[in-house]
């Protein structure tokens, strides 16, 4: 009995290491959007001065962006403040991004400096 549980525990640990990895080094702070995390395999296909629109296939109009980039992004402090339509506005001190996902293309606005 004893080895058994200490084998789920193990089991466990590994999982939770390994999910913590996967997730939380899947995204890279920008430094154009506040450290925002960005997602590291989404590609960059359009930068402006206040936006930057990406690549990324795991984004979706219908069901915005995975519940481990949420994760990550209420990690770094960032509070998720309105949502509309396929914006979702996130606030962080006095700076605001508005992350729009559509499908397979993730959008980052930020607001007047």
């Amino acid at each position: 009995m004893k080895k058994a549980v200490t084998t789920v525990l193990a089991i466990l640990l590994i999982g939770s290491t390994i999910f913590y990895f996967v997730t939380f080094f899947a995204y890279i702070p920008s430094n154009k959007f506040f450290s925002f995390p960005v997602p590291k395999n989404a590609k960059l296909v359009k930068g402006k001065e206040r936006v930057n629109i990406y690549d990324w296939s795991k984004a979706s109009e219908e069901n915005g962006i995975p519940s481990g980039y949420k994760l990550v992004i209420k990690s770094k402090g960032w509070k998720e403040r309105n949502r509309e339509g396929a914006s979702t506005y996130y606030e962080k001190g006095n700076k605001i991004i508005d992350l729009i996902s559509q499908t397979d293309k993730l959008t980052l606005i930020k607001d007047k400096d």
